[in-house]
């Protein structure tokens, strides 16, 4: 009886780890400097108020998927789209709930992606002011997937090795917004 658990187990366990596939990381930039104003729709989507302090920037994606570096006075957040649908984290980096003003930080987004090249996750940090300390900054890295067509935020974490960990196991349940055109 115990082998024939024991080879229950092992075999389950192989299924697991066969269906369970590896993800690797490719990076883009965020600085502004590798960013440009966007086109098309997206211009539309995107205008520009130099007195109210917003726009966006579209910074560079991975394969179709574009993501824009959207400002809005002193916060910065991104929106991902598909070519399709664009959906928008200000919701949830708006809602940081470890300082004042949360801005995406400029430097690197991390996609994991399969074996194949289909992007399952994007990890970007976002910087946000102390409210107790004049110029200390807390920062977290935000995790979004991509499921079946639909983006959903999986959460936020102090550690890159967190950040990976929550998007490879994927199971995010809270879909972004999509944009105000979207809908």
């Amino acid at each position: 009886m115990k082998k024939f658990i024991l080879a229950l187990a092992l075999f389950f366990s192989g299924i697991m780890a066969f269906s369970a596939e590896s993800l690797t990381s490719v990076y883009t930039s965020t600085k502004s400097k590798d960013c440009k104003r966007p086109t098309g729709i997206y211009k539309k989507l995107y205008p520009v108020n130099d007195d109210y302090g917003y726009g966006a920037e579209e910074c560079p994606g991975y394969k179709k998927m574009k993501v824009f570096a959207v400002y809005d006075d002193s916060r910065v957040w991104i929106d991902i789209s598909d070519g399709v649908n664009t959906w928008s984290t200000v919701d949830q980096v708006f809602n940081a709930d470890f300082g004042h003003f949360p801005a995406l930080r400029e430097g690197v987004a991390e996609w994991r992606v399969t074996k194949s090249g289909e992007a399952k996750a994007l990890i970007f940090r976002v910087d946000a002011q102390d409210p107790d300390v004049m110029g200390k900054v807390h920062s977290r890295l935000y995790v979004i997937s991509f499921d079946n067509g639909v983006s959903k935020y999986c959460g936020n974490v102090k550690t890159n090795e967190e950040a990976v960990k929550m998007a490879d196991k994927g199971n995010c349940t809270i879909k972004l917004r999509l944009t105000e055109q979207e809908k």
